[in-house]
């Protein structure tokens, strides 16, 4: 894995750690939740994103000056992403579609600019991994299944741009209401109108599961062409969960609609969880 990617990666894991700690006291919520529940959420994805482009850019067959072009700037754009996550958080506010006043507006143009450069770099790498073969750390062609698995993962990846953007160009997630009312546990998913996260979510992550079902189907000692039929159906689901949850943002209905009484006994266990001392 290369160094730059290696390193983030890890500090990013850390960085997950102390937030998962930080929970246990309590502070005043932004928007209705612990202020380090959503550095949490961010250091936890970028961890796994920076982990598989690390597992990736070795496959590519490209130059090590490309390779370490694109791990530096996978590597600092995150960095840039999270450090003002974070520093958001410890000042009690939001980071994402936050432009009240110089600082914050400052502050939401360079995490806009650093996705936006992450994004060309994601879409290089999709590219490549197409275009040319992709290879063992020894050389050797990677074989078919595994192949296929990091090329649909890459542009389903690649698809979360869409559901970003749209979240940036509306300068909110929320579809039909207000960023902030009652979500799933955890993922904050508004439970009672669209919200373009799940999208994200299901585009963000699918570049880890199926290659981690193309090795699984390895290890059962399936024949090639039932790991081929496996990863590409399973790629074909996670194409119609990316789409198909997106429209329904967009169409302004949740994933999972809660109930009032649940939602109301929710929002209580949270004020009296993030409550100050």
């Amino acid at each position: 894995m290369p160094a730059p990617l290696l390193w983030s990666a890890t500090g990013h894991a850390v960085l997950a750690v102390a937030c998962a700690l930080a929970l246990l006291r309590r502070r005043p919520p932004i928007m209705g939740v612990h202020p380090a529940l959503k550095p949490l959420r961010f250091a936890v994805s970028i961890a796994l994103f920076l982990a598989t482009m690390g597992l990736v850019l070795p496959r590519l067959s490209v130059a090590p000056a490309v390779r370490a072009l694109l791990a530096w700037l996978f590597a600092s754009t995150m960095v840039v992403e999270m450090a003002i996550i974070a520093a958001q958080a410890l000042g009690g506010t939001t980071s994402h579609f936050n432009v009240s006043g110089a600082r914050n507006a400052t502050r939401w143009t360079l995490m806009v600019g650093a996705i936006v450069a992450a994004t060309v770099g994601l879409l290089a790498v999709a590219t490549l991994a197409s275009a040319l073969p992709l290879v063992e750390l020894d050389g050797r062609e990677l074989e078919g299944s595994m192949a296929w698995a990091w090329r649909a993962g890459l542009w389903l990846l690649a698809l979360s741009p869409v559901s970003g953007f749209a979240m940036g160009s509306r300068m909110r997630h929320s579809v039909g209401g207000d960023d902030g009312g009652p979500g799933l546990p955890v993922v904050s998913w508004s439970v009672e109108h669209g919200d373009l996260r799940v999208a994200h979510f299901f585009s963000l992550h699918a570049v880890q599961v199926l290659p981690a079902l193309a090795w699984c189907a390895s290890r059962l000692g399936l024949p090639m062409p039932v790991r081929t039929a496996v990863v590409l159906g399973a790629a074909a689901v996670l194409a119609v969960a990316c789409v198909g949850t997106l429209l329904q943002a967009f169409a302004g209905r949740p994933l999972v609609r809660g109930r009032s009484r649940q939602r109301e006994g929710s929002d209580a266990r949270l004020r009296a969880a993030t409550s100050t001392r």
